[in-house]
């Protein structure tokens, strides 16, 4: 497994605990699948039914997360009914910066990320993390000057694994 920040793994794992439905998108899913991409944050696409965006906001707020830039004194709390009306959501946590996408741009449906996801071990449990051809589209479809060095790496990581299965 490709060395992630170990804050990161720590948050993956509540999530993975409190039995919430994500895939694991962004730098951090390239690092999974073998990148070098450096990424300050993690972000997470989760399936968007009420029981699961329940589990998910009582984690992100025993992790005491906030949107970022939000004022230390103001008191916030994350809602399932938050989570559902949001595109994305940035917040700061105990845990470092996570960025929460109930579905990416570039992406079908939160279903059909889940399915094409590859299933990662991360040292004693498993997690979802989206397929390089998913990482793609939703580089594309951002469509941000960064994003064509992260393309770069994801059409060669895809040369790389391709070769490897033909070996």
């Amino acid at each position: 497994m490709p060395e992630i920040d170990p804050r990161f793994v720590e948050a993956i794992e509540r999530l993975h605990k409190a039995q919430v439905q994500f895939v694991v998108v962004g730098g951090i899913a390239l690092n999974l699948h073998g990148g070098a991409h450096l990424t300050k944050d993690i972000d997470f696409s989760f399936a968007p039914e009420d029981g699961n965006r329940e589990r998910l906001a009582v984690t992100m707020n025993e992790m005491h997360a906030k949107p970022l830039g939000w004022p230390s004194y103001n008191p916030f709390s994350v809602t399932a009914s938050q989570l559902s009306r949001v595109r994305f959501l940035n917040l700061k946590t105990d845990l470092g910066a996570i960025d929460l996408l109930p579905l990416p741009s570039g992406i079908d449906s939160f279903d059909g990320l889940w399915e094409r996801a590859n299933v990662m071990d991360l040292g004693g449990f498993s997690i979802r993390v989206a397929s390089i051809d998913d990482l793609i589209a939703m580089k594309k479809a951002a469509g941000r000057p960064k994003d064509e060095r992260h393309l770069m790496e994801l059409y060669a990581l895809k040369k790389i694994i391709a070769e490897e299965e033909e070996a």
